[in-house]
Order: C-alpha cells, then sequence, then structure tokens
C-alpha cells in the first residue's frame, strides 16, 4: 500500500496530532500517493539528482528519514504546485516522511516554523523563504544543528548546503526583449513588482533593467510592490492609469498581477489604450492567455523544483555527491536549473498542458 505523507499546517500542532494526521490525512493538495506518482512522470526535470524508487537507505540501514519543509504559504496555486513536486518525490520513498509548514506569507511565522522544524528533529530543512534577508538567522539555525538546508526558489544570504532555482535575471531579460520589440524601442512602462525584498523580484528587476539599459526610449514611468498577488495589483494600477495618462505596458512579476492590472484598466475605461502586458509564473492559464493575446509574453518559471530539493537532501544524507553545484555570488552553493523557454504566441501551443496548474486563465474585462 502506498504511504501517505505526513502533513502538519501549524507549529502549534503537538507531536501525537502529527501522528495521528499522517495515519488519517490525505496531502495537503489533495491528490494520492497514486495520482502524485502519475504526476510525477510529468515533472521537467527528474533527470537531475536522479534517485531509483524505493526505500532509501543511510549507512546500509532503511529507516526512517523525516524532511522539513518550511514553504512560504499555501494561498497561491503556483505554492501548491511546487508542493505536489515534493509529495510526488516523496510517494517514490516509501521511508520518507514530510513536515510541511505554512509561512502565510509572513517572515516571523516562518522564521518560527523553522525551528520548529529542529525541536521536531527533522533530518533536513528544505526551505522556500517569504524574503531574503529576514530568513538569515533561521537558515543559521538549521546550519548550527548540522542538517542540510537545501533553499528553493527565493535564496537567502547565508551559508546553505544548496540553492535550487533557475534564473529569474535571464528569464527577465527574454521577457523583457519581447517587450521592446512589440514597442518598437520606445514607449512608458509601468512594474507591479513581486515582494519586496525576495530574491524573484530583485533578480526579475534586474534582467529588465539589463534590457531596458539599451532601449532608452521605454521609460519605466511607475513601480509598485504587488506582493505576487492579484490584490495589492489593483489599486496600483490604479493609481498608476491616474497619474499617467499615457502607459504603453505593464511588467508585471507574476500572472495575477497581470489579471489584477487588466481588472483596473477595465474599470479605468482604459481599454482603448491598448495596454500590452508582460508577465511571468508559468502556469497552463497564462498560456492560454498568451495564446489569446493577452499576455505578449509569460516568463516560464517552473514550481516543479521541490522534487529536486528533496532529492538533494537525501543525496547529502547518504553522501552522494551533487554533481552540478558550485560556488556563487552569496554564501554556500547553488544548483542553477536550465532556463525555459519564454511562451510567446508561436510557441504557446507547445507549452499548454506543460505548466502548473488545471484552472482557466482570468476572462480578459477588455475583451468582452
Amino acid at each position: 500500500m502506498l504511504k501517505r505523507i505526513l502533513l502538519t499546517l501549524s507549529v502549534v500542532i503537538l507531536a501525537p496530532a502529527v501522528t495521528a494526521l499522517a495515519e488519517d490525512k490525505q496531502p495537503i493538495s489533495g491528490k494520492t500517493c497514486t495520482e502524485l506518482l502519475a504526476q510525477y512522470k510529468k515533472l521537467p526535470f527528474t533527470n537531475i539528482l536522479p534517485l531509483e524508487e524505493g526505500p532509501i537507505s543511510v549507512n546500509g540501514e532503511a529507516k526512517d528519514i523525516t524532511i522539513g519543509f518550511s514553504q512560504t504559504a499555501f494561498n497561491h496555486p503556483w505554492r501548491v504546485s511546487m508542493l505536489e513536486s515534493l509529495q510526488a518525490e516523496a510517494c517514490r520513498h516509501t521511508n520518507v516522511k514530510l513536515v510541511v509548514l505554512d509561512g502565510n506569507v509572513d517572515v516571523a511565522k516562518q522564521s518560527n516554523d523553522v525551528r520548529d522544524l529542529l525541536v521536531r528533529g527533522v533530518d533536513a530543512v528544505l526551505l522556500s523563504p517569504v524574503e531574503s534577508a529576514a530568513l538569515v538567522p533561521a537558515a543559521r539555525a538549521v546550519q548550527d544543528a548540522g542538517i542540510p538546508l537545501i533553499v528553493m526558489d527565493r535564496d537567502v544570504p547565508a551559508e546553505k548546503t544548496l540553492f535550487i532555482g533557475q534564473s529569474n535575471v535571464t528569464m527577465a531579460e527574454q521577457v523583457a526583449e519581447k517587450m521592446a520589440k512589440d514597442l518598437g524601442g520606445k514607449g512608458n512602462v509601468v512594474v507591479l513588482t513581486g515582494l519586496k525584498g525576495s530574491s524573484p523580484a530583485v533578480d526579475r528587476n534586474k534582467g529588465m533593467e539589463n534590457v531596458l539599459a539599451k532601449f532608452p526610449d521605454i521609460k519605466v514611468i511607475a513601480v509598485g510592490d504587488a506582493q505576487w498577488i492579484r490584490e495589492p495589483a489593483v489599486p496600483l494600477m490604479e493609481d498608476f492609469l491616474t497619474a499617467n495618462p499615457k502607459i504603453d505596458a505593464v511588467f508585471s512579476h507574476a500572472e495575477e498581477s497581470s489579471w489584477g492590472a487588466q481588472l483596473a484598466i477595465a474599470r479605468a475605461n482604459r481599454c482603448g489604450d491598448k495596454i500590452r502586458h508582460y508577465t511571468f509564473d508559468g502556469s497552463n492559464a497564462g498560456f492560454k492567455a498568451v495564446k489569446a493575446g493577452t499576455f505578449g509574453a509569460d516568463g516560464n518559471y517552473t514550481p516543479f523544483i521541490a522534487d529536486i530539493g528533496l532529492r538533494a537532501a537525501l543525496y547529502k544524507l547518504t553522501g552522494k555527491e551533487i554533481p552540478g553545484m558550485a560556488t556563487y555570488d552569496l554564501p554556500g552553493h547553488r544548483l542553477l536549473l536550465p532556463d525555459s523557454p519564454t511562451v510567446v504566441a508561436e510557441n504557446a501551443d507547445e507549452w499548454i498542458g506543460r505548466g502548473w496548474g488545471d484552472f482557466e486563465p482570468t476572462p480578459d474585462p477588455c475583451k468582452k
């Protein structure tokens, strides 16, 4: 019988409740191991740090291994998809259990969550930080405990066993190049960033700036922190529209922010301005929006990396070398994953079905 995955949602749940939860509850995604194993076959990077299916032996003994995962939040389908890739890998190894904690997009809570994982005695910690610098003390606590620390998606400027992620800089450069081409090298751009201080937001902005440095007639006229989600993007975009009679494009760090910007544009009766949208996240809904012409480009940043994170932790616990890891400009080591092609109208059909999420795109309010 396929095992079920150990999951907890709050640091206030005590150990006896954790045991009961492991026996009685399905994974938080709602998917069984049978479903997750089917999904595993479609993950993009299973060839990186590969592991055979079956129990994991440490020093010749297949004892239980407990891996802790401190996730930024469960409030976004990208984050749930990331969790599913982790669960899918765990389902392949009958003696691997997970303790997963929801950071609720709260740095203080996530910092406490990491320490709670250490109290629980996990064998390794996987961390996808809410914000980079504020998680440095928590990262140091894991290193001081002498267990592997695998950081994923967003980095922390502290020692860690390994950081795993794609390059947000080069991805943003691809999206910005498409925007500059579509604008003919001139125009006014507003930017809806991801959460201020998080490494992807910093790097996506850097990639955009690298490209726009070559196009002096493209002006960034407003920037705001949309926090990766729709709700903050709507009032920000409303303010941008009020202050700027001419906006040619919106460069959003997340699809959700793009959909929020489109709603604000419709509410302001500015659909006639034909404002273009360039975004990131790599969902199937986003790819469909590209095909429909709602987005000019979608940076193809996959959430399906936590399976690699789990394999990296198991490699360290079993004494395997991690090929491809290298020193870089932050403390520790990095495993840089290959870029996925930016999705544009010409390749949208090829990518629809290969992204994450099974929801439909938000209808474009300017195309009624």
